[in-house]
C-alpha cells in the first residue's frame, strides 16, 4: 500500500493516484492540509487491516533549513517508527 502523506505539494496525491493504478497498488489518501504523521498512521492501520505487510508513506520534500517540515517529519517518525527512512 501507498500512503499519500505530501499534504502540501498541490497534485501529489493526484500523482500518487496514478502511479498506484498503474503499478496495481493499493492508495490510501486523505487529500490536502492534513497531519501527515495522523495520516500515515490510518494507512498503516488500514494496510494492516486489508493483509498489506508493506506501507511506502510518501511525503513531502525536505530541504534541512525547513524547519517546520522538518519537524513534521520528526513527528511522523516518532508517531509511526517506521522500519526504514529513505531521502529520495
Amino acid at each position: 500500500m501507498i500512503a499519500a502523506c505530501d499534504t502540501f505539494r498541490s497534485g501529489a496525491v493526484e500523482q500518487l493516484r496514478i502511479h498506484s493504478q498503474c503499478l496495481g497498488v493499493p492508495l490510501f489518501e486523505r487529500g490536502y492540509g492534513k497531519d501527515a504523521a495522523a495520516i500515515a498512521q490510518e494507512g498503516i492501520n488500514q494496510a494492516k487491516k486489508e493483509g498489506c505487510d508493506v506501507v511506502l508513506v510518501d511525503t513531502a520534500g525536505r530541504m534541512q533549513d525547513n524547519e517546520p517540515l522538518m519537524r513534521s517529519l520528526t513527528k511522523l517518525i516518532n508517531v509511526n517508527s517506521p522500519d526504514l527512512i529513505l531521502f529520495v
